[in-house]
């Protein structure tokens, strides 16, 4: 008799690891950076909207520019195009700080990096698009007992110092409410693709500044 299997068609992926920080990224390293308030007064961004290519960061790029080509060539299995670095920025989120729900446009693929991060602090949470449902049509919501990644709408990972996320830019995601007495600091980025993209018949050649 034939086993049973379960088959999951056409999967987000979402790439977790962890890196190594050097010591000198230390809170009092990050304070001094200069930041301004996000309009929705939740916390604030580095003025600085390209962080990683600040030289006090080279360490901190090149792990995420080694991750990201993992992720494009050898879990999506890109033949084509090159990742380019186009916007990086640290968040800074004080207590009961938190981020609403957003996704990244202009990009390719997005992420993020944690820098500071204390016990519940908040964890990142990614949203399933009820534009386009997977096991259940949006008018059709039976309990559940039990949430997986088979049925789940929403996940959330704990986060820690040198945590590296990566994933696609129009995943939709938010940020926990930080229910600690301390800061919380991450970096999140945005690559784009530039080369050579498509085929003879619908081929283009992208460049990114």
């Amino acid at each position: 008799m034939p086993q049973s299997e379960i088959v999951s068609l056409f999967p987000t992926p979402l790439y977790k690891t962890n890196v190594g920080i050097e010591d000198h990224i230390n809170e009092e390293f990050l304070n001094s950076i200069p930041y301004r308030p996000y309009p929705n007064q939740t916390g604030w961004c580095s003025e600085d909207g390209k962080i990683l290519l600040d030289e006090r960061f080279k360490s901190v790029k090149a792990e995420v520019d080694k991750h990201v080509e993992i992720f494009l060539y050898e879990i999506l299995k890109l033949a084509q195009g090159r990742p380019k670095h186009t916007q990086s920025w640290i968040n800074k989120t004080g207590p009961n700080g938190y981020s609403e729900k957003h996704y990244h446009t202009n990009a390719f693929v997005s992420g993020g990096i944690y820098l500071k991060c204390a016990p519940k602090c908040g964890g990142i949470v990614f949203n399933q698009s009820h534009t386009a449902p997977t096991w259940s049509a949006n008018s059709i919501r039976p309990e559940l007992k039990e949430l997986t990644i088979f049925n789940a709408d929403n996940w959330a990972f704990e986060v820690h110092r040198g945590d590296l996320l990566i994933f696609p830019s129009h995943l939709m995601h938010q940020v926990e409410n930080n229910m600690s007495d301390q800061d919380r600091y991450m970096i999140a980025f945005n690559y784009f693709l530039e080369g050579d993209i498509g085929g003879h018949t619908g081929g283009m050649q992208l460049r990114v500044s």
